[in-house]
């Protein structure tokens, strides 16, 4: 069976051919099943914008039936994309899955700004296969990331939810006077921000959210925590820090402050920050692997950024307290 392939980073071109085998089905279909950075009704306008090919003529209708070895393209319009740093490093692999140690600027997979420059996209063009994420960290969040190595070992893997566990290292604001710690707020989208994709914690937030946190060590003026989270909403750790009055270090969202935010937004991400990301690190996935039938657990080391900014403040202010 054919993989997609990705045939130019520079003019935004993605070429599919549609494997042997497969069923007819509809355009769009096709395009939201293999490509799921977007979902279908993205897609839909994208074919209706007229940036689809099948066969080398443009296609403008969602529900064109393509059939196997027809050639897709997709014609995205270019677009100057941030730069990120493109770092990651292969932690394990198999014929299944394949876990990396993403870079602290690096967008997991396409959206908004980024198509070219995300981890997906990447591994793509270094490996010639279609990944596809089993977990998503934020953009400036480094450490493990593990992705299936089609749609169907990604449906195995997920069909055991309750066997997967997460740490995660955070450089927080303050001294933590707690040594452990479970908030179990919910969350939901923030009611008192300018900011649209700005979550909170409030006692009727729409979604559950539960979080265990341990003290690693203390700083003057700032803790090195591990973070457990037990529920995977977007931001969760990020929401939860903030709401007990210890903001991640760097984090420009989730600051107590929408000014701060704007102000990063507006200057295309320049203005000075106490920690040039957010401080963030996902240290251990841990999952049940369906094929090979054991729990496997996959850890990343604390990046360089984090352990130089600790190592620096060990040297000018010392140390206030090591708890685990």
């Amino acid at each position: 069976m054919e993989k997609e392939r990705v045939i130019s980073t520079t003019t935004q071109k993605l070429i599919s051919i549609v494997p042997d085998g497969s069923k007819p089905m509809r355009l769009d279909v096709y395009l939201a099943g293999r490509f799921t950075y977007l979902s279908r009704s993205r897609w839909q306008k994208e074919i209706k914008s007229g940036k689809i090919y099948v066969n080398n003529i443009p296609i403008t209708i969602p529900h064109y039936i393509v059939y196997q070895q027809y050639v897709i393209e997709y014609k995205r319009q270019p677009v100057e994309e941030p730069c990120v740093d493109p770092t990651y490093t292969i932690l394990y692999e198999d014929d299944h899955i394949i876990a990396v140690n993403k870079s602290g600027n690096l967008p997991t997979h396409p959206a908004g700004k980024y198509f070219h420059n995300t981890l997906t996209m990447l591994l793509w063009q270094h490996i010639g296969i279609q990944c596809m994420p089993l977990n998503r960290l934020d953009r400036e969040t480094s450490g493990v990331v593990v992705l299936a190595k089609s749609g169907r070992i990604a449906s195995a893997f997920l069909q055991y939810p309750e066997t997967i566990a997460k740490t995660y290292y955070a450089i927080v604001i303050g001294n933590c006077s707690f040594d452990t710690l479970t908030v179990d707020t919910p969350i939901g989208i923030s009611p008192d921000s300018r900011i649209r994709k700005k979550r909170a914690a409030y006692n009727d937030a729409q979604w559950h959210a539960l979080t265990h946190f341990a003290v690693v060590k203390r700083y003057n003026g700032y803790t090195l925590v591990k973070a457990m989270p037990q529920t995977g909403r977007t931001h969760q750790i990020r929401v939860h820090c903030e709401h007990i009055g210890h903001p991640i270090a760097g984090d420009t969202l989730y600051c107590k402050s929408d000014d701060n935010f704007i102000e990063y937004i507006k200057n295309k991400g320049t203005i000075a920050r106490l920690f040039p990301r957010c401080a963030l690190h996902a240290r251990m996935y841990r999952l049940y692997h369906p094929f090979l039938q054991k729990m496997i657990a996959i850890k990343a080391p604390l990046p360089q950024d984090m352990r130089t900014f600790l190592l620096q403040l060990e040297s000018n202010n010392g140390t206030a307290n090591h708890t685990t």
